[in-house]
């Protein structure tokens, strides 16, 4: 059979012609009655005319156009998002919680592993080849002012060696590094705290060496230290020279006492770091750090470095 090809002004008079005929159209049925869109689609299709199928969207709009005005009509939700399983345990969300583990899922005790005790053999061993000894200064009572002489210093030394012979032997035995005397101080290193009390308590024990004998033993870190200080003078003159002529106009200063600690000298001037004692200390304080030397004066500056390094000094040097 072959197809009538039509026009669309052919198909639309005709479609007219159809819907002017719809409600002359006896129902024998009102519930079964079709929607006018599909008399109209059926009529079309009783003329012998091509025309395109409906879509699926067209369909199920025209169900629920019929449905609506039979009153039949349900309006379905949209499925719930189900929640990942990362969402649901998220802060602030709304999704399940965490399942807690059951005591069969509990990891086994052969599984874990705890931590392995440092071995105390070990620790004692690095603490040993570490160790560099304490270091302790035997000095007067009053020092720096009043400081041991050698004389005083070997008799020290002589009674400190007749203890460790009579030392018990079931008691641990004191044991030294070294000793060296410097600056009025007999320095005794201690090869452990054992051997720093004993050292402390036979030196407190000593008596009657000589007239106004007043020992003690301190810390290194806790002796008492002395200020320094650093002066440029505008002479080359050995030091011995330099400390003669400072006390001689400055009487307060007790040069006698200073140690000096270092010097550097060029061509027409020197600087010298000292270690002086309080009372001088105290008297160059209450004169600016300014002191008489030759024809003028010459200004000290205190040092924190305590190896007493030269400093450079950048004001002008005063004049003779």
């Amino acid at each position: 059979m072959e197809s009538i090809s039509t026009k669309p002004e052919q198909v639309a008079a005709t479609t007219a012609d159809l819907a002017q005929q719809i409600p002359h159209t006896e129902v024998g049925n009102p519930l079964a009655a079709s929607s006018d869109e599909d008399r109209l689609v059926a009529g079309i299709s009783t003329i012998g005319l091509q025309t395109r199928r409906p879509t699926g969207a067209q369909r199920r709009k025209l169900t629920r156009e019929r449905k609506m005005r039979e009153g039949t009509w349900i309006e379905r939700k949209p499925p719930k998002k189900t929640l990942s399983s990362q969402d649901s345990g998220a802060p602030g969300s709304s999704g399940g919680i965490k399942r807690p583990h059951s005591d069969s899922s509990t990891p086994s005790l052969e599984k874990q592993h705890p931590k392995k005790p440092r071995s105390t053999q070990v620790q004692t061993g690095l603490y040993k080849d570490a160790v560099v000894g304490i270091k302790m200064a035997v000095i007067h009572r009053r020092h720096p002012d009043v400081k041991l002489d050698q004389t005083q210093v070997d008799m020290i030394r002589g009674k400190l060696l007749s203890a460790v012979d009579e030392s018990p032997v079931e008691e641990a035995p004191p044991q030294f590094l070294y000793s060296n005397f410097a600056q009025g101080i007999l320095w005794i290193t201690c090869a452990n705290e054992p051997s720093k009390a004993w050292l402390t308590r036979t030196i407190s024990g000593l008596g009657g060496l000589w007239e106004g004998m007043e020992l003690t033993t301190v810390d290194s870190k806790d002796l008492p230290k002395r200020p320094k200080v650093l002066v440029r003078v505008p002479d080359t003159s050995e030091v011995a020279t330099v400390l003669t002529r400072l006390r001689i106009q400055n009487p307060e200063l007790k040069t006698t006492d200073w140690i000096t600690m270092s010097r550097k000298v060029t061509e027409k001037e020197q600087t010298v770091a000292f270690s002086i004692d309080p009372d001088s200390f105290k008297a160059l304080t209450r004169s600016n750090f300014k002191a008489f030397w030759g024809l003028g004066r010459v200004i000290f500056r205190t040092l924190k470095d305590e190896k007493g390094r030269p400093e450079t000094n950048t004001s002008k040097p005063p004049s003779q």
